[in-house]
């Protein structure tokens, strides 16, 4: 059955909507907080995401962005916001629907369905990403080089799953540091450098796609 992640931090609702989904055959997961919704993203696969938006650490807008940079995965937000701005920032930062509560749990059962359902040829679809002879599977972190198991510790892994989920664009370290360390990691920046530097020790003949754009960050590109 599909996975689903449910982020908020007040723990009755957490619970209810576990429940719920549960009940209707569901795997479910839970998170109170960003980070900790980070942390099982970054373990396995997960179909869809229901996430408030006033978390402690972090807002369900950023975290949703964060997201987006890695994964196309499903996310409802699921808020007691239910100013149209607020709904507005919803959608403009990649959510594929809006809830407000309270709500209906079974007019939330019926869109994640209704999303599970539309997204599930996509999602086979674009599970594995090509670079010339780079072949990147996102859900089961494997890697291969010109048909050859390739490997990665996890954050090289995540910094190759940014750069092509991205490619052409340029990523800053501040970013990738949030993204990838964690938006709360405090170390120095440049600890960004000595990863990319294994990377490209890796992906040889292909480390050269990996541009550093001087200052800022880096982007890959042909």
């Amino acid at each position: 059955m599909p996975a689903i992640l449910i982020v908020d931090d007040e723990q009755k609702m957490r619970e209810f909507v576990a429940l719920f989904l549960r009940s209707s055959k569901y795997t479910v997961f839970e998170a109170a907080d960003g980070r900790t919704a980070l942390n099982i993203l970054s373990k396995g696969t997960i179909d869809l995401i229901v996430l408030d938006i006033m978390l402690p650490d972090i807002s369900g807008f950023d975290l949703c962005s964060q997201i987006r940079v890695r994964s196309s995965v499903p996310i409802i937000f699921l808020t007691a916001l239910a100013d149209e701005e607020y709904q507005m920032i919803g959608y403009r930062v990649e959510g594929d629907d809006y809830i407000t509560k309270p709500f209906n749990a079974s007019i939330l059962l019926a869109k994640i369905q209704r999303i599970l359902q539309r997204c599930a040829p996509l999602n086979a679809r674009s599970d594995a990403l090509t670079f010339r002879g780079i072949k990147l599977e996102i859900s089961s972190r494997r890697v291969t080089l010109d048909g050859k198991p390739l490997q990665l510790t996890p954050k090289e892994f995540d910094l190759l799953l940014a750069l092509m989920q991205n490619r052409g664009k340029v990523l800053t370290r501040t970013f990738l540091l949030e993204t990838i360390w964690g938006y709360s990691f405090a170390g120095d920046s440049r600890v960004v450098d000595s990863h990319i530097k294994k990377l490209r020790s890796k992906v040889s003949p292909y480390s050269s796609n990996i541009k550093t754009v001087i200052s800022i960050g880096y982007k890959l590109e042909e």
